[in-house]
Formats: C-alpha cells, structure tokens, sequence
C-alpha cells in the first residue's frame, strides 16, 4: 500500500492543489479530481515511478515472480525520494504490488478492455444478476493480474489514470457503483477521473471509505452545480413539452 506523497520541488509544488503539503492515500478509494493541468496524472506518475512501474503493469520486471515473492512480505512503509527532473517527491510504500495504467499509453496491460461494458450490458441490468456479473469481472481480473496469490491481508495498489473516459456515463455509473465497491474489497485504489460520478456516490463506511483529494479549490462543487443547471434546464424544457398548449 501507497501511504502518502510529498512534492518537495519543481513545477507540482507550484499547483494549488498539490503544493509542498503531504497527500495522504487511504487504504481503499482515492479520487485525484481537478481539470486538466490540476497535477492528477502528475501524482500518479510520481508514484509509479517510485513503485518501478512508470512504463505500465505491475511493479517488477516479472508479473508472476514479483507476486508471489510479495505474497509472504509485511514490512513497514519505506520512504522512496525521487531527485530526477522535472520534480522531487518522498513516497511512502510498503512494497506491496501497484499496478499503473496510463489511458493514454498503449501498455497492453488496461485493466478493463476498452469496450468491455459497452458489449457487456447486462451489467447494467438489476438486482442480484449484476452483482453475480460484477464479482465475475472482478474474479477474471484476479486471474488476469494473479493477485488470487496474494493473501487477504495484502493489498496492491492500483493507479488508473482516467481508466473510464472511453466509457459512456451509463457505464461510468456502474464502474464506479458497483465494480469500484468489490475492487475496495481487494486493492488500494488512486485514480485520476473527469467522471462527475465519484462525487455524486462518495461513500464512506466500513466496506468503502472515499477520499476526494479535489486539486483545485471549488472545482468539485463548480462541476456539481453545472450538473443541476443542466437537469433544471432539461427538467422545465420536458414539463413545458408535457403541458397543455404547449405545442
């Protein structure tokens, strides 16, 4: 698990959202939101970088080897520094797996393919038939990344750079219902997202604990109030459509 990231110097620590201060991760749900420039894909590289997996995939050289010399390790977090331009930055890691998908890279390595629940949207039916669905996808992944090897007590770290922006929204409304509920079960989680759905399903108890680390001040609240403008606007434009002599 990733426990925190410090900027020290270079041009992070000159965003307002990042700065010299501590960035705290919790142990499940961490949602790096701001608009393009904020520094997300900036926090998620640092942190790649320090785990050796900047490239994409899991951190070590050999996805099968690396797990499961992991899967008997519990040590203490160690501090890693990272000097090299364009920044420095102090990590904190326990060494546990991280995976790090970068959208916009062809890794070969997405966590979820890129039409996945496009093609799949019985996902997006109800009741206990998506629940199965979704503890499906989630078992496929584990045997994808091999993190079934890993005992219930280590959690790997997965970094996703805006892993749902080649989703529609109805699907964005799953992933982040349904399928980030059973990856907290599993794994810390850092993602970077322009979805307005981490913020209109923040939860925090004891399964899912949200951390919103918004890396520009207010932008959370301006993107929540264009979203009520635009359901005003749309609501008042069907009532007029509904009403008598309105044609």
């Amino acid at each position: 698990m990733i426990e925190s990231i410090t900027f020290t110097r270079g041009y992070p620590t000159k965003l307002r959202g990042i700065g010299k201060k501590t960035i705290t991760l919790n142990p499940r749900l961490n949602v790096l939101y701001g608009p393009n420039g904020a520094g997300k894909t900036t926090i998620l590289h640092a942190l790649a970088r320090a785990a050796g997996c900047s490239q994409g995939g899991w951190s070590g050289t050999d996805d099968q080897v690396h797990l499961d010399a992991l899967a008997g390790q519990k040590a203490p977090s160690r501090q890693i520094t990272l000097e090299e331009p364009p920044y420095s930055a102090r990590i904190l890691w326990d060494g546990r797996p991280v995976f790090y998908q970068d959208c916009y890279a062809d890794t070969g390595k997405s966590l979820i393919s890129e039409d996945y629940l496009e093609r799949h949207a019985y996902l997006r039916s109800s009741g206990e038939q998506r629940i199965g669905l979704v503890n499906e996808l989630i078992n496929f992944m584990d045997e994808r990344f091999l993190t079934y090897k890993l005992p219930r007590d280590a959690r790997p770290t997965l970094l996703l750079d805006e892993v749902d922006n080649h989703i529609g929204m109805a699907a964005q409304s799953v992933f982040w219902d349904d399928i980030i509920s059973q990856l907290c079960k599993k794994y810390q989680l850092v993602i970077s997202t322009h979805s307005i759905f981490p913020l209109l399903l923040q939860r925090d108890n004891s399964l899912r604990r949200d951390t919103i680390h918004m890396l520009e001040p207010r932008y959370g609240d301006i993107c929540l109030e264009q979203l009520g403008k635009a359901i005003e606007y749309y609501n008042r434009q069907h009532s007029d459509l509904k009403s008598p002599g309105a044609w």
